[in-house]
């Protein structure tokens, strides 16, 4: 997983420049700031909406005939990603940068089934650090990916390769995965060979799930966080680069920093929080945390404090990945064993959605007014921290 996303966050903070950087290839000077908004907007928004497509049946299947396949399906989108979107980008071609996040969209998204490999090998008192762990991981290789991308951007023969090079060397990280998938991982779930996968991914399996005491207030307090944080992660890069004129090895810092704040989280803070909160008061004081650092990254760009931005990261970043850790814990704890992977796919359904549509409609806001995304992220985690003060809301936790 360090190496999967060392591969996939290497280029994202990249397309931010390829789509807003006057040396970029990618676009003649004649377009607008305003429509290189909204096809960011549409590129950042295409892998999310068809995770809504694949994600599900992928964990699905994942429960029937295990979890290696799908990890090693998952590895090699990545790699074939990078080096298809690099070819567009070197080339000036956006159907292939367009191709290549199609790609991304269908076969790169290995954590569902990560999570559901974590399910399969923890006890239930173990659940939150060991995903916890997992996130850490995760957040380790989003820290190296946006800092290696933004160091080799701008370096060796730009003026022939332009901003494609990170790809490049993304490829070689999502290649060294999928060897360390194929080579190393031992398949940790028991494969049901009997069922029909047709059969298991169905309207039907979805109720099944959504039955369970709890599922659906999870799933609109996952739906209300992911909202203020895919808006963030999604836009800071392009205000950042437009607003407060970061190069690209700024970016790439400011970037990774962000993912040190969320590594730091998950391997540290989750298991001191343990010591004196309740999963549910874990889940309440970092839904606070992200709101506090999103109100901070607004009065920043609108004062122009750069430094406030750097400052802001950190309570947002922390927020999100502590109140996401609990929400998944708190998914698998209301089903059965044998319904983790399909409960992991819920989840991100759920995940995809939003960064799907904030991603959408956040280009189209941008367009308008370039802070007016950062202006609407914190409204919907204060809307959830009004509707988690209701009475009974999460009696079922």
């Amino acid at each position: 997983m360090i190496f999967d996303h060392t591969s996939l966050n290497m280029t994202f903070p990249i397309l931010a420049l390829i789509f807003f950087d006057p040396l970029s290839h990618m676009f003649s000077d004649n377009i607008t700031n305003a429509e290189r908004s909204m096809l960011y907007g549409l590129c950042i928004s295409i892998p999310h909406i068809l995770n809504l497509i694949f994600t599900p049946i992928l964990s699905f299947i994942s429960d029937e005939y295990g979890r290696k396949k799908v990890l090693i399906l998952g590895t090699a989108g990545a790699a074939l990603f990078s080096l298809v979107a690099g070819l567009g980008v070197l080339y000036g071609l956006f159907i292939l940068l367009f191709l290549g996040l199609l790609i991304r969209g269908a076969f790169s998204r290995t954590n569902p089934i990560a999570q559901a490999v974590i399910v399969d090998l923890s006890e239930k008192h173990e659940k939150v650090q060991n995903m916890g762990y997992l996130q850490g991981a995760i957040s380790i290789g989003a820290f190296i990916g946006p800092m290696l991308g933004g160091y080799f951007a701008h370096r060796f023969l730009f003026n022939t390769l332009n901003f494609s090079l990170p790809f490049f060397i993304a490829g070689i990280f999502a290649a060294i995965s999928v060897f360390l998938t194929i080579l190393m991982f031992k398949e940790t779930h028991t494969k049901h060979t009997e069922k029909n996968s047709l059969k298991i991914f169905s309207i039907k399996s979805f109720r099944k799930i959504f039955a369970y005491n709890g599922i659906w207030q999870i799933s609109v307090i996952l739906l209300l966080t992911q909202i203020g944080w895919s808006i963030y992660y999604q836009y800071i890069p392009p205000l950042l680069k437009l607003e407060s004129n970061f190069s690209a090895n700024h970016l790439g810092i400011f970037v990774g920093l962000i993912a040190v704040w969320l590594a730091l989280a998950t391997i540290f803070g989750i298991k001191f929080l343990q010591r004196f909160f309740t999963l549910e008061q874990m889940l309440t004081r970092s839904i606070y945390l992200v709101l506090i650092g999103l109100v901070l990254t607004v009065i920043g760009f609108l004062t122009h404090i750069t430094s406030l931005l750097w400052i802001a990261a950190i309570p947002t970043a922390v927020g999100d990945v502590i109140s996401y850790s609990c929400l998944i814990a708190f998914y698998s704890n209301a089903v059965e064993r044998s319904e983790q992977g399909k409960v992991m796919g819920i989840c991100f359904i759920i995940v995809a959605l939003i960064w799907a549509l904030t991603g959408l409609f956040g280009g189209l806001l941008m367009s308008a007014y370039a802070l007016l995304p950062m202006i609407v992220a914190p409204l919907a985690v204060f809307i959830l921290i009004l509707l988690m003060r209701t009475p009974g809301f999460t009696r079922y936790f």
